[in-house]
């Protein structure tokens, strides 16, 4: 996923579609309080198609209501997606079938309408994906159906993503390119296994500058311990929910961006 901008200038708009006038507008109205985004309402599937149609480079992302009069199937969502705008989608109900449906559409996230207190973490979510876009991850696996299932769920998150097919060449990589922030590494490997990575990575970068999540199949019982014993900052069993990925990636990712603020913030400070 390349970028043609930096995030001084990238698109801080966010595209609303929702059919309830008090609820797009209440909705509008904190994340332009608690967020650095702009908003625009359109309250039909059609308005949405014209605003995109019209400014498609405007918006960094939608926030949809699944069922609005004209698109009550969740078609806003393929809408936003033709137009290579990430989607969160907003939801009165709930159910596994609604549930495999935002997945099968690659949507950001969901949230349930409800309160303006409800709407936190879709603060969160909103500012997480914005600072995604300039955020490049390592994805380390010699299994390239593995590799190109683990880039697909990064790029849903916004993610920029990079590949090696074992611990030697993401050596490689990360000595030719200093923008990488995160490895995503699998443990069984040739040449250099997760583990010898991991030593290799933080022998060269603290946990201020890079974060490393271990990843190995079910079964591995002490694997997750000697992960996190040799530096790396979360695991992942597979097969894992893409739900569970995204929070723990994005999480380890604020972690990150956390810790990096505190380190300058100190360096100033001295």
């Amino acid at each position: 996923m390349s970028q043609a901008y930096t995030m001084a200038d990238a698109p801080r708009t966010v595209l609303i579609i929702e059919d309830s006038h008090v609820q797009s507008k209440i909705i509008s109205k904190q994340i332009m309080a608690l967020t650095q985004f702009e908003t625009v309402i359109a309250n039909t599937m059609e308005e949405a198609r014209q605003y995109l149609e019209a400014a498609r480079d405007s918006f960094f992302i939608a926030l949809i209501d699944l069922n609005l009069p004209d698109a009550p199937d969740g078609e806003a969502v393929d809408l936003c997606l033709e137009h290579s705008v990430p989607s969160i989608v907003l939801t009165a109900t709930f159910n596994e079938e609604i549930r495999k449906r935002f997945l099968d559409r690659n949507v950001v996230d969901y949230f349930f309408k409800g309160t303006i207190q409800d709407m936190d973490p879709m603060m969160y979510s909103l500012e997480r994906v914005f600072k995604n876009q300039f955020c490049k991850v390592l994805v380390v696996d010699d299994s390239r159906m593995a590799v190109a299932h683990l880039r697909h769920l990064l790029e849903v998150q916004r993610y920029q993503v990079v590949e090696a097919s074992d611990g030697v060449q993401a050596m490689e990589v990360l000595e030719q390119d200093d923008t990488i922030s995160m490895v995503i590494t699998d443990y069984n490997m040739p040449n250099m296994d997760g583990f010898e990575l991991v030593r290799n990575v933080r022998a060269r970068y603290k946990s201020n500058r890079m974060a490393v999540i271990g990843i190995s199949a079910a079964g591995s019982g002490a694997l997750s311990a000697q992960f996190l014993k040799n530096g790396a900052n979360d695991f992942l069993t597979k097969p894992f929910e893409a739900e569970e990925f995204y929070w723990r990636v994005n999480q380890t990712m604020e972690m990150l961006d956390v810790m990096s603020s505190l380190s300058a913030c100190q360096e100033l400070s001295e």
